[in-house]
């Protein structure tokens, strides 16, 4: 069986040295207790990457100590000293993180400390949101090596919905390392991090152009075919007859809530926006169908 590396991004906004003090509930429940049901699978998951916010003055990131460490990565480092001893966990602090708190470069950041280290194919991106294990990246693997495709997403919970739940997001990603080389898109875009553009939305006002950059990658993906390289952008979905459980359950009221529901709520237009970037002269619709042509579904 292929074994995977898994990117996932966290972090406590403010916390470290002067700031405000740590969730230790929220470490167990929201970081340790998904990385240590990964973990458990070490037949299909070769190493995990946890990707820090440290970047000085964003006010997301986590305020790093004398010694460079920030509260999360004290605090893995007591919980997981073996694995990552093993080398089976690996700590990246990110000092370019961006005002987006699913940031673009902080994936782009994970990829290449791991790159630099070991030999892999596939790379999970990952939320400790999602509810993953070693039998869901299996049948992502199966299904890709099916259909020979580049990229899988996995489906949630009443992904029906939403268009965008429909298409591949990194909240649970399975990609080709090949597509993150230099010859083909190298990486996701740091425009998803947010540029200054803003659009309105319903409730929240005027709210960035940011995120989705997983779909922002598959439409760089699907213009490279244009060009004169030989590659084919086939990509696919599984978890139709058992979706993935995504927790989405932030404290009523908290500002964790209000940026997830921000997000949700600019998703579809910003995938609208992406689309107007990269293909100026084709319609929207016209995108989505060239998209859904190189579809699989399991």
């Amino acid at each position: 069986m292929e074994k995977v590396v898994v990117i996932t991004r966290s972090f406590q906004s403010g916390t470290g040295e002067g700031g405000k003090p740590f969730n230790g509930e929220i470490f167990e429940n929201g970081l340790v207790r998904p990385l240590r049901r990964l973990l458990k699978f070490d037949e299909v998951v070769q190493t995990i990457v946890v990707v820090i916010n440290g970047e000085s003055g964003n006010p997301l990131a986590e305020i790093p100590n004398s010694a460079g460490l920030t509260p999360t990565m004290i605090a893995l480092q007591e919980t997981f000293s073996k694995e990552i001893e093993e080398k089976r966990l690996l700590l990246v602090l990110d000092h370019k993180w961006g005002p987006n708190p699913g940031s673009a470069t902080a994936l782009n950041q994970g990829f290449r400390e791991i790159a630099e280290k070991i030999s892999f194919e596939w790379v999970l991106n990952w939320s400790p949101e999602i509810e993953m294990d070693g039998y869901r990246v299996a049948q992502g693997l199966a299904h890709a090596e099916k259909y020979n495709l580049s990229a899988v997403g996995f489906l949630r919970e009443n992904w029906w919905e939403r268009p965008q739940w429909n298409v591949i997001q990194n909240t649970a990603a399975l990609w080709k390392r090949e597509i993150f080389n230099v010859n083909v898109v190298g990486g996701f875009s740091p425009a998803c991090n947010g540029t200054g553009r803003t659009i309105p939305v319903e409730g929240f006002g005027e709210t960035p152009v940011a995120g989705m950059e997983d779909f922002h990658m598959m439409l760089s993906l699907l213009e490279y075919e244009h060009d004169e390289y030989n590659f084919e952008f086939r990509w696919g979905m599984v978890g139709r007859k058992a979706p993935l459980y995504w927790n989405t359950q932030f404290e009523p009221g908290s500002e964790r809530e209000r940026l997830h529901l921000r997000k949700i709520a600019r998703q579809y237009a910003v995938m609208q926006i992406y689309a107007k970037d990269i293909f100026p002269e084709v319609s929207f619709h016209e995108v989505m169908n060239q998209l859904f042509t190189r579809y699989y579904q399991g």
